[in-house]
């Protein structure tokens, strides 16, 4: 007898391929850590030697005025 029965697209398991992050800037912090949570492998790659290495030159004597709730990275304290 054939199965003729009718799955969702949720019901059937998902194949997750790795994700790579191009740039360890906030944006791509952001977009790795929202990946890692949704249960994604991911990679970053970065060609500088620390994390947000343009924003560091860029902004040596910045300040913020802001409570670090609303100026920090996802997952970061």
């Amino acid at each position: 007898m054939t199965d003729t029965t009718i799955r969702s697209v949720v019901d059937l398991p998902a194949k997750v391929e790795p994700a790579i992050v191009v740039g360890a800037g906030a944006a791509g912090l952001a977009v790795a850590h929202a990946l890692m949570n949704a249960g994604v492998p991911t990679a970053i790659l970065e060609k500088e030697s620390r994390l947000a290495e343009p924003w560091h030159r860029r902004h040596k004597q910045l300040h913020l005025n802001t409570h670090r709730d609303l100026s920090s990275l996802p997952g970061l304290p």
